[in-house]
């Protein structure tokens, strides 16, 4: 999980040190672990830095190709 959302490079420090996107990233994480079918996303990209976002993105389009369906 932590590689498919970018986070391999702060695995070791605490959440209290990232950046509002890696906080979101890692929110967004939380959320997959229990591999739900269906994901509930209220604006999950909102202030985000464009990279952040794009990973954000990414990864919500290979969740969709697996068959998880996102709202």
């Amino acid at each position: 999980m932590l590689t498919l959302l970018g986070l391999d490079e702060w695995a070791d420090q605490k959440s209290g040190t990232y950046s509002g996107g890696l906080k979101k990233r890692l929110d967004l994480a939380a959320g997959l672990l229990h591999q739900p079918d269906v994901l509930v996303l209220d604006e999950p990209t909102v202030g985000l830095d464009i990279e952040s976002r794009v990973a954000v993105w990414n990864f919500l389009r290979q969740l969709r190709t697996e068959g998880t369906t996102i709202c």
